[in-house]
């Protein structure tokens, strides 16, 4: 008992002389203030999101001495006439979760401090569904949104790397010599989505092939990923859902540089990646550059001589220009890419492809251009034109048993052209255009007689209204018009998407969506036909109709913040129709 009593008598005695000495210390800096013996000091900083743009209006709080300040423009804050000692800040704003910093020293000169905020993922920004910007908290067609700092956590090198933890999104790998990926969204095939570039579906079938893996992630600002056919804004083959990789527009001057060296069983695989931003003083006129090169060794695993993974040796490059022109609410957009890679799978790489027993070498030459007009006319009305061009050429060999005959070359260029027209008006924005996109496919492989030269256009209109009821309701309805080349009758698909704010962190989203699939004569499969050596031609049935699809989708989120976590649950159930789905038949001779 008398131990007990000692060790409480110590505890009571030391916070008796710590409260003492706190108190002591108090009184001499309050003293120093009054007799001006303190040397005050400034406390700056800055304030940006995690993309890097600034952010105006910020509360920073220092609760030590109760003092606040607010960031301006640029993000910039200060405190003046700080007395030195520990201190710790606490910032708020709108949109974004709160931070709260750890404890620091204020003495003498200090570094500007540099504070990141992260967006709530009500207040997130997302185009996809009606390419308009919209919170994503009042979005009904489901969107999963992969955002800069979530490609960085992942360390991805590509677009496929960054969709790999993607609910309800797959990528799997479907060769083992070439490696090429598809990406499967609520289950579906990879041909049933639509891969777009900063809204534009300029990846073809043959292009999506391998452009998973090209697209370097440089390049890539944020992924927005549609699930379903809910938005009328997209055609031909948006049945399981859309894929939208928007690039970056620079906030802020800088250069990053990176080097990633990895080793898989000895054999080294080296990225490098460069990015550039330059911003003009009154922000009107930017540019981002970027650059990639890849090289990656060929890994044989199963010890069989065969590759498992196969060799890459890729570089991309290109730029974004932007320009405002403020006197008449206009802002034009420019774009450039190019992407070459060198790819191969099988065995004997130091030989050319038909000396070795098995090999799928794929050359890939990729350019792209592209052009976007946004206008606002007045507060309500705006409008946006865009264009955009890609010119693919490819060099392949598909072959075994060093067969001479498996060399092919396919070009596929493809143009689109797209025009919309918002209109706001209550709780409306009435959006319409007109769409269009030409594709031209030719594929050879001579020595099998095979040729494929055809040519695929498709014109489509719009109307989508997206009606806010209040803050509960929200409601996009719209229907397509298409017509196609290949199919003689218009193909009609109306859509509606409703999303309900239950609570205030739980909402409920469904759709249901008609689509469509044309026919086509080229399919990325054929190769796998090809390296046993037998050559294989598609020619469509006459009078052949396009494949519908009807879907319908629901599901609820939950999403809350809890400092700087978040926490996020989905639940989602999805069903998928498809009617005179096309099968490959041999033909009768």
């Amino acid at each position: 008992m008398k131990n007990k009593l000692s060790t409480l008598s110590i505890i009571v005695l030391s916070l008796v002389l710590v409260i003492h000495l706190k108190a002591q210390e108090s009184e001499t800096i309050y003293s120093e203030l009054q007799t001006g013996n303190v040397k005050f000091l400034k406390l700056s900083g800055i304030v940006k999101s995690y993309e890097g743009d600034p952010i105006k209006g910020a509360v920073i709080l220092i609760p030590e001495i109760g003092k606040s300040s607010e960031s301006d423009g640029t993000g910039a804050f200060e405190f003046l006439a700080i007395p030195p000692g520990k201190y710790h800040l606490e910032v708020f704003a709108d949109g974004y979760m709160d931070f709260i910093s750890d404890v620091f020293s204020l003495e003498g000169s200090n570094k500007p401090f540099k504070i990141t905020l992260l967006k709530k993922l009500s207040e997130e920004i997302v185009v996809t569904a009606t390419r308009t910007k919209k919170l994503y908290a009042e979005v009904p067609v489901r969107t999963e949104v992969i955002t800069a700092r979530d490609i960085e956590q992942m360390q991805a090198s590509q677009l496929a790397e960054s969709l790999a933890l993607t609910t309800g999104v797959r990528v799997e790998s479907n060769c083992q010599n070439c490696n090429f990926t598809q990406v499967r969204i609520n289950g579906m095939e990879g041909k049933y989505s639509q891969i777009l570039i900063d809204s534009s579906p300029i990846f073809s079938s043959m292009i999506g092939v391998y452009g998973l893996e090209q697209i370097p992630a440089e390049m890539l600002n944020r992924i927005e990923v549609v699930k379903g056919g809910g938005s009328a804004l997209y055609g031909g083959n948006a049945v399981a859902g859309v894929i939208n990789v928007l690039t970056k527009e620079p906030m802020e001057n800088g250069t990053w540089l990176k080097l990633h060296q990895e080793f898989t069983l000895g054999e080294p695989l080296t990225n490098f990646g460069f990015r550039s931003s330059l911003v003009s003083k009154d922000l009107n006129t930017k540019a981002f550059l970027f650059a990639n090169y890849k090289n990656r060794q060929p890994v044989d695993i199963s010890g069989d001589d065969i590759s498992e993974i196969g060799k890459i040796r890729s570089t991309n490059f290109g730029v974004n220009f932007f320009r405002n022109f403020s006197e008449i609410n206009g802002k034009l957009k420019l774009s450039f890419f190019r992407i070459t890679e060198d790819r191969r799978g099988g065995n004997k790489f130091d030989l050319p492809p038909h000396e070795a027993d098995i090999a799928e070498a794929i050359d890939s030459d990729l350019n792209s251009l592209s052009a976007d007009w946004n206008h606002y006319i007045t507060r309500r009305l705006y409008y946006n034109f865009s264009a955009s061009y890609v010119d693919a050429d490819r060099k392949s060999y598909y072959g075994s048993q060093q067969d001479p005959d498996a060399y092919g070359t396919t070009k596929n260029p493809v143009l689109f052209l797209n025009g919309q027209m918002n209109y706001q008006t209550g709780g409306h924005v009435i959006s319409t255009g007109l769409q269009y996109k030409g594709e031209k496919i030719k594929d050879e492989a001579l020595g099998y007689g095979r040729v494929i030269n055809d040519h695929y256009r498709e014109l489509g209109f719009f109307l989508q209204d997206d009606i806010k009821f209040n803050k509960t309701f929200f409601l996009l309805a719209g229907l397509r018009l298409t017509k196609h080349s290949l199919i003689e009758n218009y193909i009609f698909n109306p859509r509606m998407s409703l999303l309900v704010n239950l609570v205030k962190d739980l909402s409920w989203r469904t759709s249901f969506s008609t689509g469509f699939r044309a026919p086509q004569v080229f399919d990325e499969d054929l190769h796998i036909t090809q390296v046993g050596g037998e050559g294989v031609i598609i020619e469509n049935s006459p009078d052949l109709k396009e494949e519908s699809s009807y879907s319908l989708s629901t599901g609820l989120d939950y999403g809350r913040e809890f400092g700087n976590n978040t926490l996020q649950l989905s639940i989602e159930g999805f069903y998928t129709l498809l009617e005179d789905t096309f099968v490959l038949q041999k033909k009768r001779v």
